[in-house]
C-alpha cells in the first residue's frame, strides 16, 4: 500500500470509526455541561461498552491525526507557499495523537476504577485536557487551511473549512461550550474532503 494510498484510508476510514465510536457507542459524552460524576457513572455502569466506544472514537481519531500528520509533512517537504504553516501543522498533529494516547488510557482507567470517587477523580483529569485538546485542534485545522489556501493543492473551499473549525474550536476555551463540538465536526468534514481528494489524486 503506498503512502498516498493509506492517508486517504486513514482520513477517510477514521473519520467514519470515530464518529460512530463516540456518536453512537461510548457512553460518557453527556454534553458540555455534563460533570466528571456523570460521565464517570456512564463509563463505570458498562466497561465493555464504554471501552469498545474509546477504541472507535480514540483510534479514529488518532488515523485522521496521523492522515493529517502525513499531508502536513508532504506540504512541508514540497517548501511551497504554505510549507511553513505545514511544518507547524505536523508538530500539532502528532501532538494530538499523544494527548488521545494518553486520555484513552485515563479514561480506560475509569473503567476498571475500585470506586467511583476514583472513577471521577480520573474523569475529572481526562476533561481537564479538553481545554488543551480543543486549543491545539483549533490552532492545527487553522494552519492547515491556510497552508491549503496559499498552496491551492486541495480544494479551496476545504481550505477555507479548516479555517473556519479551526476560528470556532479555538473559541471554545473564550467562553463558546458548543466551539469544541462544532469544531471537531467541522475537522472530520475537512478530513473527509482531504481523504477524498488524496485517493483521487495522481500523485
Amino acid at each position: 500500500m503506498g503512502s498516498r494510498m493509506q492517508t486517504g484510508l486513514f482520513l477517510i476510514i477514521g473519520t467514519i470509526v470515530s464518529l460512530i465510536g463516540w456518536m453512537f457507542i461510548y457512553p460518557g459524552g453527556g454534553g458540555p455541561d455534563s460533570t466528571a460524576a456523570e460521565n464517570a457513572a456512564s463509563l463505570m455502569a458498562d466497561p465493555g461498552l464504554s471501552k469498545l466506544g474509546m477504541l472507535m472514537g480514540f483510534g479514529g481519531m488518532g488515523a485522521v491525526f496521523i492522515g493529517l500528520l502525513n499531508i502536513s509533512r508532504k506540504m512541508a517537504a514540497g517548501e511551497g507557499a504554505g510549507a511553513s504553516y505545514a511544518n507547524i501543522c505536523a508538530i500539532l498533529a502528532l501532538a494530538l495523537v499523544i494527548m488521545g494516547i494518553f486520555t484513552i488510557g485515563i479514561e480506560w482507567g475509569v473503567t476498571e476504577a475500585s470506586s467511583s470517587v476514583t472513577g471521577t477523580d480520573l474523569m475529572e483529569i481526562s476533561m481537564s485536557g479538553n481545554t488543551s485538546f480543543g486549543l491545539t485542534m483549533g490552532l492545527l485545522l487553522l494552519l492547515l487551511g491556510i497552508s491549503i489556501i496559499l498552496e491551492k493543492n486541495f480544494h479551496i473551499v476545504i481550505g477555507g473549512l479548516a479555517v473556519i473549525a479551526g476560528v470556532i474550536s479555538i473559541s471554545s476555551i473564550a467562553g463558546f461550550p458548543m466551539g469544541g463540538f462544532i469544531g471537531w465536526i467541522g475537522m472530520m468534514l475537512v478530513a473527509l474532503g482531504l481523504g477524498v481528494q488524496v485517493l483521487r489524486s495522481k500523485s
